[in-house]
């Protein structure tokens, strides 16, 4: 049932090849699904929203993101309430970010628990400035 999926989930997160691994890249402490369809079966199961982080291998803005923002505490804290799922949108992501037109990186994209998007924040922000952005967020959800 669910909790061997959910087992599976956390088996194949920590599964991952070191640097190149998105799930380990400079966001320690975040819970990263493995796929976008993983994250909308997550959110329909527990009824939660869904941030995207569309990223790309070049993005160093990306990268900064990870290393700062998303490495906050606050922010931690604050998604918590989120299924996440990072996808890499010139690999397994290309789909989802062609159907949502996200072309710049990195792109945070929110959906509802039925996959609608109800915001996005597009390019590098930090941690004061995505917290406030997050609150507006949450009030479309």
């Amino acid at each position: 049932g669910a909790v061997l999926v959910a087992l599976a989930v956390v088996v194949a997160a920590c599964w991952g090849g070191g640097d190149s691994d998105p799930a380990t890249n400079g966001s320690v402490g975040l819970a990263w699904e493995s796929s976008y369809q993983a994250a909308l079966d997550r959110a329909t199961a527990l009824n939660r929203p869904v941030m995207i982080d569309f990223y790309t291998d070049w993005c160093g803005w990306c990268r900064r993101l990870d290393a700062t923002t998303l490495a906050d505490s606050r922010v931690q804290r604050a998604l918590e309430a989120f299924v996440l799922v990072k996808l890499n949108a010139e690999q397994e992501g290309s789909q989802a970010a062609a159907r949502f037109g996200v072309s710049a990186y990195p792109t945070l994209l929110f959906l509802n628990a039925s996959g609608r998007e109800v915001g996005r924040i597009p390019g590098y922000v930090g941690a004061e400035d995505f917290l406030h952005e997050l609150q507006g967020i949450l009030g479309q959800v």
